[in-house]
């Protein structure tokens, strides 16, 4: 570092200028060359085989002791269940269930809970979730998994997957009459989806920082949660299960856990695995499908949204996935029945009882490319750390350019205590920063504000344009906001310009480390636009080109862009006017789905935006209004200076 920084060396000013001439192909390099990496996480030669790396998982592979009776019960349950499903049109049998879990022996309970929406006018809902614990009988109630199930009532938008009741209440009936268990087992039925796993979660875990949504209290508690199956049966004749895995904020569950779902259903006939594609629903088999695969999962796990009700424990330390098993939509194609879907939950079943631990060996961060391939962390890191190293490396040359030009001049000789160097406003720089961050600060904050919302609601405006008329005043007043600033001189903007790339750099790097796929699309999108930036350069076109880039940054804009381009894929057969239309609606549910699901799951990809990406935004559109770049001169010697350089 010595070398490239001490002024008084001539040869080091060569590779200095050198670096600062080539900059910009130096760190396009960086970032196509981590592009290029991922995309050959696909290949085999980059990928590992899944495996199990706790044996005490594999008894569960063995054999099953299920009888015909069970099976013949699962039947009679969906037929006694249909017929409440009449009697309760818009909510849970909730006498049904709980005479049938009394009936099987199981000791049952009832929790409420209460959400206290804060958007809207501030309404109140409620709901209950029914669940009954089979205690263990060969030790006490210390360890327990969890059997869930989400009721959605016959007037729900969502597909029906109440033949996972029938089929959680048959089991719980044949694991009643086993003396094996050595965990205790929890049947639980949730109601309103996550919001009612939510609430249970928290009332289980004794939480109570979350105002909005009140969990309540449980009458009935069993051991510590190892894990949890989360069952979506859409009906006995399953045509394949669709392994659900990602979590809340990107978490995954342990790879022992996937590999014990996938190799169970693949021993019981039926094809599992993360994602099949085709009309058939076949294994990824050739590069572009493995590699579709990949990014299919990226782009969900980026979201932060669960995809089921099982990325709701992973917060709590709890391995869980969701079973997702598709109806045929053919009679004519061969189908499994109830049978082979009861030996799958009793041999998970099974193994999670023969647990002795907690799941701490396989992989917590991983990327699937077929049922049996996956790629690790330090497999796909270097892609990322490639594409943020960019911006760290471009930090590094704008260092060096606020001391040497890149043009061709004849190398100085003159100590660096001849040269006139200016001074670093510490002053405006932080005052810049300060204020940015709290512009984002405020952003987190305004959405939540009661007086805010309140006044909003009266003025009949809907949620979702409340919420977006906030954000668009934001933007506006950021879009301003240089106007009343005082601008940067040509050095300062240099050192803005360095921190604001340092801050990005770090911020997708530590973003990566918990959830490299947020990390990774972010990268690919921001970096390739910062390095495109030359906002300290002269010449309209560099300063006007770099504004209209920066304006393309905008979070706002970057999501109605999104939007956009996924109602023109989604429905091409629209005019250009509708398209637009749909965009911004969309545009405004995605706001406001990214803010609720930060009130009450705690999904921080609201808050990330706001809190870092906004507010670098902020600083960026800053340098878009600085100075433009003059080059230090070194001044000329005095007779004195001169008189002891010759006679050096």
């Amino acid at each position: 570092m010595g070398l490239l920084t001490n002024p008084s060396i001539s040869q080091k000013a060569k590779y200095c200028k050198a670096l600062i001439r080539h900059n910009t192909l130096l760190c396009f390099g960086l970032y196509l060359l981590g592009v290029g990496y991922f995309c050959l996480l696909p290949d085999s030669n980059f990928n590992s085989a899944t495996y199990f790396s706790e044996n005490a998982l594999l008894p569960g592979l063995v054999y099953s002791e299920l009888k015909p009776e069970t099976v013949s019960l699962a039947r009679t349950y969906a037929a006694e269940l249909e017929r409440e499903r009449e009697n309760h049109r818009k909510g849970m049998p909730y006498a049904w269930l709980l005479a049938k879990m009394r009936k099987i022996g199981l000791e049952t309970h009832t929790h409420n809970f209460t959400l206290n929406y804060p958007l809207g006018g501030g309404k109140v809902f409620t709901g209950k979730n029914v669940y009954g614990i089979l205690r263990a009988p060969r030790i006490g109630s210390t360890e327990s998994f969890v059997i869930s199930v989400p009721y959605r009532p016959p007037e729900s938008v969502y597909t029906d997957v109440s033949a996972g009741v029938s089929l959680m209440l048959a089991f719980a009936d044949f694991a009643r009459r086993q003396k094996y268990w050595a965990k205790d087992i929890i049947f639980l039925i949730t109601e309103q989806e996550q919001l009612g796993m939510q609430a249970w979660l928290e009332a289980y875990h004794g939480s109570e920082d979350n105002r909005v949504l009140n969990g309540g209290s449980l009458n009935g508690r069993a051991g510590a949660i190892q894990a949890a199956i989360n069952l979506e049966v859409q009906g006995f004749d399953v045509d394949f299960i669709n392994l659900k895995l990602e979590g809340l904020n990107g978490q995954l569950p342990n790879l022992d856990l996937h590999n014990l779902a996938q190799k169970l259903s693949q021993k019981n006939g039926v094809s599992a695995a993360y994602r099949l594609l085709g009309t058939n629903k076949r294994k990824p088999t050739g590069y572009w499908e493995k590699l579709q695969n990949i990014l299919a999962m990226v782009f969900s796990q980026s979201t932060g949204v669960p995809t089921g009700n099982h990325g709701l424990f992973h917060r709590y330390g709890i391995e869980a996935l969701t079973l997702e098993c598709v109806q045929t939509s053919s009679l004519s194609r061969a189908s499994a029945g109830v049978g082979p879907l009861l030996k799958i939950v009793e041999g998970i079943s099974r193994s999670l009882n023969n647990l002795l631990e907690r799941f701490h060996q396989s992989y917590f961060f991983y990327l699937l490319v077929t049922h049996d391939r996956f790629v690790s962390i330090g497999d796909y890191m270097p892609s990322l750390g490639l594409m943020a190293g960019a911006l760290l490396i471009k930090s590094f040359i704008h260092y060096l350019s606020l001391y040497y030009s890149d043009e061709d001049e004849e190398e100085q000789t003159v100590d660096t205590e001849l040269s006139q160097t200016p001074k670093v406003n510490f002053v405006q720089i932080g005052s810049l920063f300060l204020l940015a961050h709290s512009i984002g600060a405020a952003t987190t904050v305004l959405p939540f504000h009661s007086g805010l919302n309140t006044y909003l609601h009266e003025a009949n405006l809907r949620t979702q344009l409340s919420l977006f008329a906030i954000m668009v005043s934001i933007s506006v007043l950021t879009l301003i906001l240089p106007a009343f600033v005082p601008l940067l001189e040509s050095f300062n903007s240099g050192v803005l310009q360095i921190v604001v790339l340092l801050e990005l750099g770090t911020v997708l790097l530590t973003v990566g480390m918990l959830n490299f796929s947020l990390g990774l699309v972010l990268s690919v999108v921001v970096v390739p636009v910062v390095l495109i930036l030359q906002p300290r350069k002269e010449g309209f076109f560099y300063r006007g080109s770099s504004q209209i880039f920066c304006l393309l940054l905008h979070p706002l804009v970057v999501v109605l862009l999104t939007v956009f381009g996924m109602t023109c894929a989604l429905f091409p057969e629209l005019s250009i006017q509708a398209l637009m239309g749909k965009a911004v609606t969309a545009t405004m549910d995605a706001i406001t789905y990214s803010v609720v699901d930060s009130m009450i799951y705690g999904n921080w990809l609201f808050n990330l935006v706001a809190l870092i990406f906004l507010p670098s935004w902020i600083l960026l559109w800053f340098l878009m209004f600085a100075t433009p770049t003059q080059r230090l001169k070194p001044t000329q010697p005095s007779a004195r200076d001169s008189k002891v350089l010759k006679q050096d």
